[in-house]
């Protein structure tokens, strides 16, 4: 049984460099128009092995390989309702506001701006909503909040230190602190599941061009600071 490594999608002098190369559990195989050799797999060669790997790593993408950004906290809440993904949102741009609904017991609707354009209302739609604009440049950092059957208080950190808050501050549900595994990353999307309410919520963390991640001057997170 062997294990193959098929080069895709590469440029003609790249194949002109390597016709394929494939990984055997008994023997590395190397293979070319012209000549044909085989070496025995042993720890002797597994240097050649892993060479080998980074060149054809090289070879595909042209570059080496870049850190990840991404990362993903959640999801937080409920199992009722339809799921939702603003995956695509983030396609006309950065966040740049939020339109929150709440009572003293629950987050009733959440509204993303990306870009210019609002995203569909999640949760129920009825009711005035509490608009959370973002100044040129700023990008939020963390949602702390708490959630049972369905999400019961949220508020946000930008890396400008503001922190919006909305629902009841207090209750018997379980809290969370989401934040992103990378630096200089801040939120880009949300998912989750919606119904008459917010059942869930997860938040979705990437760099943004002209957008830093938090800045620990500005105080804690926990530090409620709306002013600019």
């Amino acid at each position: 049984m062997s294990i193959s490594l098929f080069v895709a999608g590469v440029s003609k002098k790249n194949v002109e460099a390597f016709d394929y190369i494939s990984v055997l559990i008994s023997g590395i195989q190397l293979s070319s128009l012209n000549n044909k050799q085989t070496f025995p797999f042993s720890a002797s060669k597994m240097p050649v092995f892993i060479l080998l790997s980074l060149l054809l790593r090289d070879v595909v993408s042209g570059s080496p390989a870049q850190a990840g950004s991404s990362s993903y906290s959640g999801e937080y809440g409920g199992s009722s309702g339809e799921h939702f993904d603003q995956s695509r949102n983030q396609l006309d741009g950065p966040i740049t506001a939020l339109r929150i609904q709440a009572n003293n017991k629950y987050i009733l609707s959440i509204q993303v701006r990306y870009g210019g354009l609002w995203s569909r209302i999640e949760g129920n739609p009825s009711g005035s909503q509490s608009v959370m604009p973002l100044f040129p440049g700023e990008g939020i950092v963390q949602v702390l909040g708490r959630f049972g059957s369905f999400v019961e208080y949220i508020a946000f950190r930008t890396n400008l230190g503001r922190v919006f808050d909305y629902g009841a501050g207090s209750g018997l549900g379980v809290t969370f602190d989401a934040e992103p595994l990378f630096p200089n990353t801040i939120l880009r999307y949300i998912s989750g599941r919606s119904g008459p309410l917010v059942s869930a919520v997860g938040f979705h963390w990437d760099k943004e061009e002209g957008i830093g991640g938090w800045d620990q001057s500005t105080g804690s997170p926990h530090t409620k600071n709306n002013s600019p």
